[in-house]
């Protein structure tokens, strides 16, 4: 177990779902070599797999409404300049899909506001995972254009070197294999952070790796505070009026998607050179709450522009040696794993996400924030004693220790944003506070290892009029306290 192999490539893309595969193919048809790595195999379902099979529909002309939309869902708190990228590029690159073999048909379908319509693309998959009639022409176009698909891979470390990001080390989950992979440019397209809770409706697997690993590798993040909890209207609106109970409300929500992410420019680059960032893992586009039936088009419009902007910078650069202290470290760590004779990361896993359901999910208040950061810091402690006996001992605790810095990022911002807006719920500041948080939250790894934020005022640069903000989702039927 663990025996090291080397492999170097120009573009490495980690995530096999629709934002990843449609980087790799960008990369690929503009000349790069690609290596694709996922955690989840082939026949499995990922996040794009179980989409509710259909996405939006944007005619050219009508991309300023569309944006107006996506930045008020969004409570104002949207990078307006990704956000308007979004919204016109969406209407060019949803169509495209049906160059790589996607079957898609339009259809017009209500809103979740009432009264309103509007034309969506409509996929066909089986049952449960309509979304394979994307992510499987995808992958078949990946693989027509030679991209090498390397699946129940798991990314363990970003490795850098002085230019920025040189590749990464992976763990062959069937083999036992440790990859050292070099590469002159990375694409996180790893999904949300859903599976960090204790109910939710995601794959297994959605445990935020990608929020992890860019940020240890010392890239910034923004609005992580913000999580859709499924909930209706009603039982949201009673859960403000104080008509339902903590457990109550507990018991019926669910994490359905994480609004925050990675932060990045309109190449979806990220702070850290040769490092992008595609999908759900990236943040900026939707701030406070995502538009429903913009998922799809994000991740094709985002792995699209992340591919590109990857392609483009590897034939520009030259090859880059990461550092060998990095690699040996990381090795050695996953060695010490495997022989030493601890506890299962199992356990703790469970752990962590009760801890962050019933501590820093839907219902949130001051002393359960605290509480929760509290918890999770004595997890740490614990996560240091775990051993690995077999390859999904290891997987687990890989994976709890990425989990542990992510929910820290998150209850560490939810704390601070003293309001509610879009999907951050707080009891104890029922009120939108557009005078003291019309701000993103931006955070890094201290030298410490602990979260250190920022408050960056948000930039009107487009939508300079502010108008009701909402607490909610449009898509659970409503919102509670449209004001001012």
């Amino acid at each position: 177990m663990l025996e090291r192999r080397e492999l170097a490539t120009e573009v490495l893309v980690v995530g096999s779902g629709g934002a990843g595969l449609r980087a790799a193919v960008e990369a690929a048809e503009r000349g790069r070599a690609v290596i694709l790595v996922s955690k989840i195999g082939e026949d499995r379902p990922n996040s794009t797999a179980v989409i509710a099979g259909w996405g939006a529909q944007v005619a050219a002309d009508n991309a300023e409404c569309y944006f107006r939309m996506v930045v008020q869902e969004g409570g104002y708190l949207s990078d307006q300049e990704l956000a308007w990228q979004y919204a016109c590029e969406v209407a060019e690159r949803m169509p495209e899909l049906r160059r790589f073999g996607v079957s898609m048909r339009l259809a017009e379908c209500p809103l979740e506001r009432p009264g309103t319509r509007r034309e969506l693309w409509f996929f066909d998959g089986p049952r449960g995972r309509l979304g394979d009639a994307i992510r499987i022409p995808l992958r078949e176009a990946a693989r027509e254009h030679g991209v090498t698909i390397l699946d129940d891979v798991l990314v363990t470390r970003l490795l850098t070197a002085e230019a920025g990001v040189a590749g990464a080390t992976a763990l062959d989950l069937g083999a036992g294999d440790l990859f050292v992979i070099s590469a002159k440019a990375v694409v996180l397209a790893t999904g949300g952070a859903s599976g960090l809770y204790a109910r939710q409706n995601n794959p297994a697997g959605t445990t935020g790796d990608g929020y992890a690993l860019a940020y240890r590798a010392g890239a910034e993040l923004m609005d992580m505070e913000f999580d859709t909890f499924m909930t209706s209207h009603q039982e949201l609106e009673s859960l403000f009026a104080g008509q339902l109970s903590d457990e109550d409300a507990l018991s019926t929500a669910g994490a359905h998607y994480s609004c925050g992410g990675i932060r990045v420019d309109l190449g979806r680059r990220s702070t850290v050179p040769g490092l992008y960032a595609a999908g759900e893992v990236a943040g900026g586009t939707f701030g406070a709450a995502r538009l429903g039936g913009s998922a799809v088009g994000d991740i094709i419009v985002s792995g699209y522009l992340a591919g590109r902007s990857a392609a483009e910078a590897a034939g520009c650069i030259p090859e880059m040696e990461p550092h060998p202290d990095q690699v040996s470290g990381e090795e050695e760590r996953l060695v010490t794993l495997v022989r030493g004779d601890g506890i299962r990361a199992r356990s703790l896993l469970e752990q962590i996400r009760q801890v962050m359901w019933q501590q820093i999910g839907p219902v949130r208040r001051d002393a359960s924030l605290r509480s929760g950061l509290e918890q999770l810091r004595a997890l740490r402690a614990e996560a240091d004693l775990v051993s690995a006996r077999t390859a999904r001992d290891l997987r687990d605790a890989v994976e709890l220790d990425l989990m542990l810095d992510v929910g820290e990022v998150i209850a560490t911002t939810a704390l601070e944003r003293c309001e509610s807006r879009g999907n951050h719920w707080r009891l104890d500041y029922r009120e939108p506070d557009n005078a003291g948080w019309l701000r993103n939250l931006i955070v890094r790894r201290a030298a410490d290892g602990s979260p250190e934020t920022r408050a960056r005022q948000t930039a009107l640069t487009r939508i300079t009029d502010v108008g009701p903000c909402r607490i909610g989702s449009a898509w659970s039927g409503g919102y509670v306290g449209s004001r001012p």
